[in-house]
Parts: structure tokens; sequence; C-alpha cells
């Protein structure tokens, strides 16, 4: 019995020198793609790219900041901010799969294949991204035809077995995995997703991505939810945590989306965002000009109040 336990102490204190070894990053900052919008809000004037404040807000908090990028950015722009960002983040919304975005996803790849630790994060359009990135297919997402319903919807994750030993959850406090499984604290936004046994049955998703929670659409239809790379420090959420702190959904002041504003979704949210900030800090990118990283910064901008779906939204004319 001594014995084992002075081998446990062993490879603790392994464990606390490698930890303690790796040098983090207490100035990341995320990458976060803008999508065409043709509102007619703001300086926008019906052709623009936009980001919701809120994704903005949500990583800022968990004490990163923000670069937003051009959907339509060429290799050399994106190899450029690569080599600068600490990590990406593929934003909700509904737009079309982008070039850029595919290129990013690979980039990951290979950087992380060559030791170069760098993540990326996907919510709810950008959950879809990410598995038309594996994929390498644009026409994978349920249903093929009709929708899910599963818009303006908020309800608990049904966790996997999967989820107990994954990075995202395998060491989140108690208190957030039982809340988590509980409490209607994950607005879902969505008319498409994949289905867990589409997942699986499609090698090239079903060998990347570790499936951490399934759910079910008002009808019953199940949908993943929660993925994480088996590999790779990419992660997705068919649902939204940033709403649940930074967007209310009103008009005239009477709530239309269904977002849980208890302290306990706060508290998922600031998980979940101090998590992909964590992960970010890890990654040595940074910039070599001070004064290029200021002009990158999303703080050159100034928020619109908006209506709708957002409080506020950055337009950008790139």
């Amino acid at each position: 019995m001594k014995i084992i336990l002075l081998i446990l102490l062993f490879i603790n204190n392994i464990i606390l020198i490698v930890s303690n070894s790796i040098k983090l990053n207490d100035w990341p900052i995320i990458g976060i793609f803008a999508q065409p919008t043709t509102s007619t809000q703001g300086d926008c004037a019906g052709s623009c790219q936009y980001i919701a404040a809120s994704y903005v807000k949500y990583i800022e908090a968990a004490g990163a900041r923000v670069v937003p990028i051009n959907y339509y950015s060429t290799t050399t722009e994106l190899d450029e901010l690569f080599k600068n960002l600490n990590g990406f983040f593929f934003p909700g919304g509904s737009s079309s799969f982008p070039s850029s975005a595919q290129y990013i996803f690979d980039k990951i790849v290979e950087a992380n294949d060559n030791g170069d630790f760098i993540p990326l994060w996907g919510t709810c359009m950008g959950f879809q991204w990410l598995l038309i990135s594996a994929a390498r297919d644009d026409t994978i997402l349920d249903p093929s035809s009709g929708v899910l319903d599963a818009y303006n919807y908020s309800i608990p994750l049904d966790f996997t077995s999967e989820a107990s030993s994954s990075r995202l959850f395998g060491r989140a406090p108690l208190d957030v995995m039982k809340i988590l499984s509980s409490r209607n604290v994950t607005l879902n936004n969505h008319h498409y997703g994949i289905y867990p046994e589409h997942l699986q049955s499609i090698d090239s998703l079903s060998s990347f991505y570790n499936v951490l929670s399934v759910n079910e659409d008002r009808a019953g239809v199940s949908f993943v939810s929660t993925i994480e790379s088996f590999d790779y420090p990419i992660y997705g959420t068919q649902w939204h945590p940033e709403k649940n702190i930074y967007e209310w959904g009103q008009t005239n002041g009477i709530p239309n989306e269904a977002i849980n504003h208890s302290p306990e979704s706060i508290l998922i949210a600031q998980y979940t965002a101090n998590f992909f900030v964590e992960q970010a800090r890890k990654c040595s990118h940074s910039y070599t000009n001070a004064d290029e990283e200021d002009e990158a910064l999303i703080s050159n901008y100034t928020p619109t109040k908006t209506t709708g779906s957002f409080q506020e939204s950055y337009y950008f004319h790139f």
C-alpha cells in the first residue's frame, strides 16, 4: 500500500511539473467570423457584414480580446491572422458555408498536428460549420427536407456517456453539470442540425468528433447538441450559451425568445466562455507590431443598438 501511495505521489508531482511548465498567454485574442447581412440598421445601409455584440461580450468577459474576420477573407489574409490570433470562433447566424471557414478549420488541424496549439469553437451555425468542415460536404445537415422544431427552445442537455471524460465537461464543477442536465438553460435557435445516427454513419465525422450530448426537438426528433474533437481543441454547441447573459429578445418590451436569464443559466454561459478562453491562453501566437494589433481589434468599431434577435451588432464594410 505504501509503495502504491508513493507511486501516486510521484505521478502527481510529474503532472504538476508539466502543468506549471506550460506558459499561458494572458493576452489572448480571438478571431470571430463576421457574416453578410442586408440590415438597414446603423451604417449597414442594406449591404455589409455583422457580428452580434453578444459574442464579443461573451469572449471579452472571459478575459480575451476580439478581432473581426472578414467572411470573404483571402487565404493570404487568413494566414496573416492565423499567426497573430490565439483562437477562432464560428458564430451563429444563417449564412452559407464560406471557403474562409474551411480554410481556417484546415489550418487549425494542421497547426495542432505540428504541435502548434490553437483552439476553435462553433456555436449554432458555427457548430454546423464544424460538421461541414470535417466532412468537407455542405449538404450533410438534417433534415434534408423540412425543418427541426428546435427554434426558440430552451432545454437541458441529455449527456452521453462520453461527456464525463471529455475535455469540455470532464472537469466541470458538479453544479455546472447538474444545472446543464436538469434546467432549461441551453437555448436552441436552429431549424437544421445532424441526427446522431447520421453523424455516426459518416466516417469523417464519427472518427473526428466525440458526441457529448444529444437532444430532441419538440416533435421528439433527436439531434446532436454538443461535440468536441477527439484529437484537436475544437468544440461545438448547437445551442447558444452567450444569449443567457447578453440577449433579451424583446419586441416592444415583450420577450420573444425563450432565453433563461437565471443565475444558473449565467453560470453556464460563463463556464463555457471561460473554458474556451483558457484553451486560447495555451496558444503562443501574437502580433509582433503593437500598432497592427491595436488597429485589428474590434474596439475600433462602435456597436449599433439593434432591434430583433440582437441587442447590439457590429457592422463592417471590410
